[in-house]
């Protein structure tokens, strides 16, 4: 582990040495509680995973420490791009057999290989990971973006429980040669398949699917879904400074509007740190419904993150020349592969 690591995380890594010290039965029982595990999630670090995409696989972490924005390289051993991520756990291809996927912690350097998956994996970045809650399992769930006719076909696999990927068919009803799906989201124990027409969501806990409608009160409404801690969000633009950001609420099946962003009065800060700002992408929530965070397509090196309480915005630069980069929460945790420590 390195030592900016052990400097950042100093509760972290003490309680893990207390930890890997209690082996197999020996494990205190506080320990494999629910409530623990929990207490130890809500308080581990949390922030933004950034990563270069086509280039030397750069990885860099954002988060608000005290009302401030840091943000530090990663150095991790990874060579691949991480797709997915949940409660400090992540996913990437094998680096020996392209259908197989392996599921690390990073921080722990503990990691499995999964079953391999029973066709050809085309793209890894399908593939989610997502927390069961209930009965503390992770699954790693896939669907195909490609039109499959009348059926889609969302494979499951349990992590550690089964040995081979199980299959639930969701029957459509789609034109031929629509695409059926363009993104993955994942939000809690939810997994969102967003389209033009439909949003597809899975529970991880029922392992039920339901459809929602998209977000779309205006013809050509434009703008952005987000995953939103354990809800989907959707930030449409107006215009480079007003957006309006909305909320799925998944018992009602309905789009809430939860608030008006008018970044007008704030134009000159934006103006002072780039000179002119032309387009504005909301990436991510740095925090829930309170933080949000931005690039631009015209300084690929810079950030920014408006606070929606406060009307704070700060900026951080990214050092490296990469022109596509990803943007992911992630968490610092020692959850183990099981679901435990």
């Amino acid at each position: 582990m390195p030592a900016n690591q052990i400097q950042r995380f100093p509760s972290t890594v003490a309680f893990a040495a207390a930890v890997r010290g209690a082996q197999g039965r020996d494990k205190p029982d506080i320990v494999r509680s629910r409530d623990f595990i929990q207490h130890h999630l809500r308080n581990s670090a949390s922030g933004v995973l950034i990563q270069d995409l086509y280039s030397d696989c750069n990885a860099f972490y954002v988060e608000m420490r005290r009302g401030c924005l840091e943000i530090r390289k990663l150095d991790w051993g990874l060579e691949e791009v991480i797709w997915t991520s949940c409660n400090g756990l992540v996913l990437v291809p094998d680096s020996k057999f392209i259908n197989n996927l392996c599921l690390i912690n990073p921080l722990t350097k503990q990691q499995i290989i999964l079953p391999p998956y029973f066709d050809r994996i085309e793209d890894h970045s399908c593939f989610v990971l997502v927390f069961a809650e209930a009965s503390m399992e992770y699954k790693v769930v896939h669907v195909r973006r490609k039109n499959l006719g009348s059926m889609a076909r969302i494979a499951v696999l349990t992590v550690v429980v089964d040995k081979v990927w199980r299959c639930i068919d969701v029957p459509l009803i789609l034109p031929t040669g629509v695409p059926l799906f363009y993104s993955e989201m994942a939000t809690g124990c939810h997994v969102h398949w967003l389209s033009q027409n439909f949003i597809l969501t899975f529970n991880a806990e029922t392992e039920a699917v339901c459809w929602f409608p998209v977000q779309r009160k205006r013809p050509k409404l434009f703008g952005t879904y987000l995953a939103m801690g354990s809800n989907l969000s959707f930030v449409a633009r107006t215009d480079v400074f007003t957006m309006d950001v909305w909320e799925l609420n998944l018992e009602m099946g309905e789009w809430i509007m939860m608030i008006r962003l008018d970044l007008k009065p704030v134009r000159h800060l934006f103006e002072d740190l780039f000179c002119e700002v032309k387009e504005m992408i909301p990436c991510c929530w740095l925090e829930a419904r309170e933080v949000l965070f931005f690039s631009t397509f015209y300084h690929r090196r810079h950030c920014i993150t408006y606070n929606i309480k406060t009307r704070e915005i700060q900026s951080i630069e990214i050092c490296t020349k990469a022109s596509v980069r990803y943007f992911d929460a992630h968490v610092f945790s020692l959850v183990g592969l099981g679901g435990e420590f």
